[in-house]
């Protein structure tokens, strides 16, 4: 499928290939739908001022931070908790030499801050195929301090534990869409372990 051939993605490309310093060499889009009404607003004012970092600035961060979405409780040492993060995304990645946009992987990575807290991803970093087209996951561990007796920890609605980074860390054009914005895969909805053991 040639990308290009969507009207919208190719009104967004065309206006940012070569433009700005930070999209003259390659870059990517995300495709970021909300299923989470309450996050509207936070993902509005996020995408926002991230964009205008990507096109104002030469030296732009690398990832896009994830909201999570409502008051996380962990009561259990070492267990996963799964906490869906209330979005649904497709990563477009933009060859500015080649004039091309072909779909890409992605990867979840925990944010800097995160070692501020006693979580750590339990995957360590979280690989999201092209065709993924389910809610973005994370799988958090609670590691408690052996000093603490606190039986849980909480994490508040709207703390950001991770990051979107593309593979080679290009910047990010951030796109709102609807749900029914994102092409449809092969893959589609299966999230962890859904291809294997």
């Amino acid at each position: 499928m040639n990308f290009l051939q969507d009207p919208y993605i190719r009104s967004v490309y065309s206006n940012l290939k070569n433009n700005y310093a930070s999209t003259v060499t390659n870059f990517c889009i995300l495709k970021l739908a909300i299923s989470d009404p309450s996050l509207n607003a936070a993902y509005v004012k996020r995408a926002g001022d991230h964009n205008k970092k990507v096109l104002s600035n030469l030296y732009v961060d690398s990832g896009f931070d994830v909201y999570v979405p409502s008051e996380q409780t962990f009561t259990s040492e070492i267990d996963s908790h799964y906490i869906d993060m209330g979005i649904k995304t497709e990563m477009l990645y933009c060859n500015v030499e080649r004039d091309i946009v072909t779909p890409s992987p992605f990867l979840l990575y925990p944010r800097s801050s995160i070692s501020k807290t006693p979580l750590i991803l339990a995957n360590h970093v979280g690989v999201i195929d092209a065709g993924y087209r389910g809610s973005i996951i994370g799988a958090f561990r609670w590691i408690a301090n052996t000093e603490s007796e606190d039986e849980c920890y909480v994490v508040a609605k709207d703390t950001r534990l991770v990051q979107i980074c593309h593979p080679s860390l290009c910047p990010i054009f951030i796109v709102l869409v609807d749900e029914s914005a994102l092409t449809p895969s092969e893959r589609g909805t299966g999230g962890f372990g859904s291809t294997g053991k």
